[in-house]
């Protein structure tokens, strides 16, 4: 979260085939404890929508439930399911100000819901089913009534009122003043402090946490500013024992990706990305640079994709609300790149007001199917600015193929592969369809050849003739 604002105003100046049931989560934690073995819970990169490109600290429940109900009707049936809240919903109203925000008018440490036990509750003006400390069950509740699963953002650490008001730990004999870390909180949001898990009540403050989080139903948690393994580690292992399947879904830093794949289940690869084309630029090198973490239910993540209504209720300086800047090409291109390389889907855009060309990339079904039937994933060549990307498909011969035009040039250019490069026989003939159109372009032998517009990308999946 800290990078969107930076990066994006810097853009806006700018201008696996094996199921892993039963996968070991396995790693030491300060106490000598271990993180408990517990199946994968994402075989396939999740898909669903997060608020922050839309709504950022202000969504409200009317909003979060029309989200849901537009995906509903219009995207459940493709694998979209994940409705995430992301930051802000525990804060109230003025804390919740992303213009205070940006004018450090909240950096005094914002006013929280607590319960009993010093964990977050819902801001009942934004979230009016959670008053009587019902939390956000009911919300979670109607959510999965429409088959879908309920997701929110966890900060890293303790709130600090928490901590100054000494609260105590739930099922522990400590409080919350012997584990906060007033110096080692958040560095770009003042209102938590750090964990110290050296002290016995860490992990049982993280436990209480997601223990709450699995009686109110939820199934997805996006742990923000993970920056150091100790408190990563507690936060893993208080998700995998919670008696609730939930998918962790980590923002880290100084973290091994190997402990990162053997404790979460998707982790972001870099900064966030919004839609200006020198940033999708960036992800080519971020997708290419994780693939050896990808699969065996653990997804890179290249983050939200910055797509249709975006800033509905968030002032950045510069453009506003708005459709996203992105061209039809380059919506292609950021598509056929995030489901190549197999990068969770979490749509960015508030889906009520969902654009027509935006709603007609994202439902287009035969593209949908290269994110969750691809496995060994790779970048085959990147060269002049044109880049080649092929996958495998699960229990099947054939391969998709993604090429993409990122040279700053107004005329197409002519891509070619061989056969080999695909991993396919160069002496039999094989049909090229295009994902994007819907039509078999023909059949070819030893190598193949398409024009990719500037900025553009095609999408194939190749099969025996």
């Amino acid at each position: 979260m800290k990078y969107a604002l930076s990066f994006f105003i810097v853009g806006i100046i700018l201008l696996s085939d094996r199921l892993a049931t039963g996968q070991n989560l396995t790693s030491a934690t300060p106490e000598g404890t271990v993180v408990s073995s517990q199946k994968r819970l994402a075989d396939t990169p999740p898909m669903g929508w997060n608020s922050w490109d839309c709504l950022g600290w202000t969504a409200t429940e009317a909003q979060v439930k029309a989200a849901a109900d537009y995906m509903d009707e219009h995207l459940k049936h493709l694998g979209y399911e994940y409705i995430v809240i992301d930051q802000g919903w525990f804060a109230d109203s003025a804390s919740s100000s992303f213009e205070a925000f940006v004018h450090d008018e909240i950096s005094s440490k914002p006013t929280y819901t607590l319960d009993s036990f010093g964990r977050l509750m819902p801001d009942v003006i934004k979230y009016p089913s959670s008053k009587n400390g019902k939390g956000m069950k009911p919300l979670a509740d109607y959510i999965h009534s429409k088959g879908l699963k309920f997701g929110l953002h966890l900060l890293r650490g303790i709130p600090w009122e928490s901590v100054e008001m000494d609260m105590p730990i739930k099922d522990s004999d400590y409080s919350a003043s012997s584990i906060g870390q007033p110096t080692k909180g958040c560095d770009w949001y003042d209102g938590f402090y750090g964990v110290d898990m050296t002290k016995p009540g860490g992990q049982a403050y993280y436990d209480s946490v997601f223990e709450l989080f699995a009686e109110w139903g939820v199934d997805y948690v996006k742990s923000d500013d993970v920056i150091n393994e100790t408190e990563f580690l507690a936060i893993s292992k208080a998700a995998r024992n919670c008696g609730r399947d939930i998918v962790l879904s980590v923002v880290p830093a100084n973290i091994e990706w190997e402990v990162l794949k053997e404790n979460c289940d998707l982790a972001r690869t870099g900064h966030d990305y919004w839609d200006v084309w020198q940033m999708l630029k960036q992800a080519f090198g971020d997708a290419n640079a994780y693939t050896k973490y990808r699969g065996d239910g653990f997804w890179p993540d290249l983050d939200m994709l910055p797509v249709g209504k975006l800033g509905k209720e968030i002032s950045y300086k510069g453009p506003e609300e708005r459709i996203s800047n992105f061209s039809e090409d380059e919506l292609k291109t950021l598509l056929s790149l995030w489901y190549i390389s197999q990068s969770p889907l979490m749509i960015g855009g508030y889906l009520p007001e969902t654009d027509t060309l935006t709603l007609q990339l994202l439902t287009n079904e035969e593209a949908v199917a290269v994110s969750k039937k691809s496995v060994n994933s790779r970048q085959i060549k990147y060269r002049n600015a044109m880049v080649i990307w092929v996958s495998d498909i699960r229990n099947s011969e054939d391969k998709y193929l993604a090429m993409f035009n990122i040279w700053e040039t107004f005329k197409p250019i002519n891509m070619k592969v061989a056969f080999e490069q695909i991993g396919i026989n160069p002496h039999k003939e094989y049909v090229f369809r295009d994902l994007w159109s819907h039509e078999d372009i023909g059949t070819y032998q030893k190598e193949f050849m398409a024009p990719v517009v500037t900025h553009g990308a095609r999408l194939f999946k190749v099969s025996m003739k």
